[in-house]
């Protein structure tokens, strides 16, 4: 009797064994279709191809539900597939499920950044200003010092006619570090965009002081101010060129075309074969006949005598690179 018990708990034990190991071994199976799907995933999202993408996905995370990642890679997957605007039923099934897979992949992993900003897009493309305003501000608490958190939030408030707001990210990214010509120039484009000329003209002044004070390289100095002095020259011309003669009268028509012609002529003293400052001298000479329409004649002549520069340079220009491009065929 002692010996048949001990064989049935032998054999009990046995089968114990044989059904752990089958487990595991189903268990491994599984995950290693899913890790298949994954990789398949990542190969359709690389290409662009985002609807398979999702399918690979959600087959991944059918197989196995603790994978971490496919969460984020499958909301950033309907994100793409997305279409703002679009109130169709498909598209509103996107957007909620981009946001309800992004938000598991956050319960998972509450401090990853990508998942956020993810997040704050999937928000801003359907319209929930709200939540996208809180998701984005979250990401600029990772990286506080990064200028390019400024700028997109920026870009946020802008798209979103939260003028102040944009302008507020623009000053801030400025005060990072004031001696950086590059804030000045997104604030500038900012203005100018918005047809606030002073504004623009102002910014751009900031900008160029800044690079005469900076202590880069002599070629390198001169080759951003004549690109700066071409900038500031470019929104005189806008400010009067868009400004009709019943709101800017002749008087200050003619002051804001010199201010133009002055950087302009700037940046063709630092730079001799840069020919796009010549084009815009010849549209001032344009906005002077809209001062002084006595002296048409004289000013078209000026006006065809800086075209003729400007397609001088042109050619040129494009000669040159031509040449180079030739040349680096041949090696």
């Amino acid at each position: 009797m002692k010996k048949f018990c001990s064989v049935l708990l032998i054999l009990f034990v046995s089968t114990l064994i044989i059904a752990s190991f089958t487990a595991c071994d189903k268990l491994k199976i599984t995950n290693l279709k899913a890790n298949k799907h994954f990789k398949s995933g990542n190969k359709f999202y690389s290409e662009e191809k985002f609807k398979k993408a999702i399918a690979e996905y959600e087959a991944a995370l059918q197989l196995n539900p603790n994978l971490k990642a496919a969460f984020y890679y499958l909301g950033s997957s309907y994100i793409m597939a997305y279409k703002p605007g679009d109130d169709s039923e498909k598209n509103k099934e996107y957007g909620v499920k981009a946001t309800e897979n992004l938000q598991k992949a956050l319960e998972l992993d509450p401090e990853n950044k990508d998942i956020i900003q993810a997040l704050g897009d999937i928000n801003d493309k359907m319209r929930n200003f709200e939540l996208a305003e809180k998701y984005y501000l979250q990401v600029q608490k990772f990286t506080p010092n990064d200028p390019a958190s400024y700028y997109n939030l920026a870009g946020f408030y802008n798209n979103n006619a939260k003028y102040d707001k944009a302008i507020e990210m623009y000053e801030q990214r400025i005060a990072l570090d004031p001696a950086d010509p590059e804030g000045y120039l997104y604030l500038a484009d900012f203005f100018q965009n918005k047809r606030k000329w002073d504004d623009a003209i102002k910014n751009h002044e900031l900008r160029i002081e800044k690079i005469a004070a900076s202590d880069m390289e002599e070629k390198e100095k001169n080759e951003l101010l004549a690109e700066a002095y071409y900038r500031l020259g470019v929104v005189c011309w806008n400010k009067s060129y868009q400004t009709p003669p019943d709101v800017m009268g002749s008087v200050e028509r003619i002051q804001v075309v010199d201010k133009g012609f002055e950087n302009l002529n700037k940046a063709t003293e630092l730079s001799p074969n840069f020919p796009d400052p010549w084009a815009y001298m010849g549209l001032l000479y344009k906005q002077k006949q809209v001062a002084e329409p006595l002296k048409v004649a004289e000013y078209e002549k000026q006006y065809k005598a800086m075209i003729d520069k400007f397609q001088e340079l042109r050619k040129r220009k494009l000669a040159t690179e031509q040449f180079i491009k030739d040349l680096a065929k041949e090696k």
